[in-house]
């Protein structure tokens, strides 16, 4: 009965994850992480490897379902900034592996704290009159370092990469939002076969996950068309910060 309680929480969580993904144009790796850690009581590295493979299918559900938005994908961008960030995950698998647990957690917890700030207040819009590009250079190494990161902790860069979008390549936040999540599927397929590659293959808690995630992501679409993000911003950048200060903690042998 715990057991499929436990599958029953999973897939709500995975829920959870995949409606924010439609939403705001993250993977879900920043919910799966803590889920599988939390409620599934899984070492940090293996659940951000298995985070990596549910961000598959949660930006996969989302890619397409967007092919039908009034915001579909810039993949001009989308091409750009892949071809420097889904490399550059793998770094960051290559870190995790050599890496003790706690430096794991305590720089997925920073992580968390910068990026919450951000989360909570939004992007603003860019009008058609303030379009730039991105330097080619500039675009490289913010790629590198999104890259990186998202191997390393878990999380598919969709909180930095959208305002990157707004900015760098002058688009809207509803299509930045779309072709984030075409960003993030790459990443996502390039740092798991990272992560499979050096020895991770506890793939049977994943499903519940996987299929909350992918049926969340497709209805965060349509939210995101339909209802405004303040309030889940907020609730999704507290929520950044509750967990930060519970990975911090727990690094710190406090709990």
């Amino acid at each position: 009965m715990d057991y499929v309680l436990q599958l029953l929480v999973l897939a709500v969580l995975g829920l959870v994850g995949g409606i924010l993904s439609g939403v705001a144009g993250v993977g879900g790796g920043i919910v799966f992480v803590p889920t599988l850690v939390y409620v599934a009581g899984w070492n940090i590295k293996e659940a951000v490897a298995a985070s990596l493979v549910i961000v598959i299918f949660s930006s996969l559900s989302g890619t397409i379902r967007n092919a039908r938005s009034e915001d579909p994908v810039d993949w001009r961008a989308a091409a750009l900034l892949s071809s420097t960030i889904a490399p550059a995950s793998l770094i960051g698998v290559f870190i995790s592996h050599v890496s003790s647990t706690g430096v794991v957690q305590i720089v997925f917890a920073i992580v968390l704290l910068i990026l919450a700030y951000p989360t909570g207040r939004g992007r603003g819009s860019t009008s058609p009159d303030e379009k730039k590009e991105m330097p080619r250079s500039l675009a490289l190494l913010a790629g590198v370092g999104i890259g990186t990161l998202s191997g390393l902790v878990g999380i598919g860069g969709g909180v930095v990469i959208v305002p990157m979008l707004v900015l760098g390549f002058g688009l809207s936040t509803k299509r930045a939002i779309s072709t984030s999540l075409a960003i993030i599927l790459a990443t996502g397929v390039v740092a798991s076969v990272g992560y499979i590659a050096t020895g991770f293959s506890d793939l049977l808690t994943l499903p519940p996950l996987i299929v909350g995630s992918m049926v969340g992501a497709w209805f965060g679409v349509r939210l995101r068309d339909m209802l405004p993000e303040k309030v889940i911003r907020l609730g999704f950048a507290a929520f950044m910060v509750i967990v930060s200060l519970r990975t911090f903690s727990e690094a710190a042998g406090i709990l």
